[in-house]
């Protein structure tokens, strides 16, 4: 009988095998308590916590190496392990608190890389209504992807960007090359930067299950990018 050749040739993507980190922030009492816990870095092992001055008294928790994670049981008992640290050290959530999610593009190809842009950028105002993202979130520190311009992207502007030669993107509404408040930040695309595109859309919380599920669902997303025709 003869082997279907089309099927042969069709790869699935596993999402276990996608490395990505994450970005916990939370918001402590006071700054006292803040800068105490950054002071002794009371975190686990191959993990950091930071200063950050965009919240009140905030700091924020991540891996130390920006690929660290694979979705497995050894990284969802990390994160359940530094959920519990952040309500020990009575670490809280408010509005202006993310959750951002580091995605390794390293063995993506600019046309995959393309690809993703494109989706997460006719599918957002979905994800948002499907998570119930926070207007204030959206509004100051993941506005939306423009469309403007979109069908004129090309695999050799995403190339050129990786590899952080000249491309230019002034009038063209790819203001999100440079700046990295938007849903989908790729300003880390470039070599020498993380190499990462990272998803900024979700709002921070310490609900083991919420969170995993975006983290899930933006795995998930990618996957379902580079399995499209």
């Amino acid at each position: 009988m003869k082997k279907n050749k089309f099927k042969q040739n069709i790869k699935l993507f596993n999402i276990t095998k996608l490395r990505f980190a994450i970005e916990i922030e939370c918001e402590f009492p006071n700054s006292k308590d803040s800068q105490k816990l950054i002071d002794r870095h009371s975190v686990i092992k191959g993990w950091t916590m930071d200063f950050d001055g965009s919240l009140e008294n905030g700091a924020e928790y991540r891996p130390k190496n920006k690929h660290k994670l694979y979705w497995n049981e050894e990284t969802l008992t990390q994160i359940k392990e530094i959920l519990a640290l952040i309500r020990v050290h009575r670490g809280r959530i408010s509005p202006r608190c993310g959750l951002h999610i580091h995605c390794d593009c390293s063995k993506l190809t600019d046309k995959q890389i393309l690809t993703i842009i494109k989706e997460w950028i006719h599918k957002q105002r979905f994800i948002i209504k499907k998570f119930n993202i926070d207007q204030k979130r959206l509004d100051n520190y993941a506005k939306l992807l423009p469309r403007q311009n979109l069908q004129l992207l090309t695999e050799k502007q995403i190339h050129e960007f990786r590899q952080k030669q000249s491309f230019e993107w002034t009038g063209r509404g790819y203001s999100y090359f440079d700046e990295k408040y938007y849903s989908l930040n790729i300003s880390h695309l470039s070599q020498g930067d993380y190499g990462t595109i990272e998803f900024r859309l979700w709002d921070a919380t310490l609900n083991y299950r919420k969170l995993i599920e975006r983290i899930k669902f933006t795995l998930e997303f990618i996957r379902d990018c580079i399995e499209r025709e």
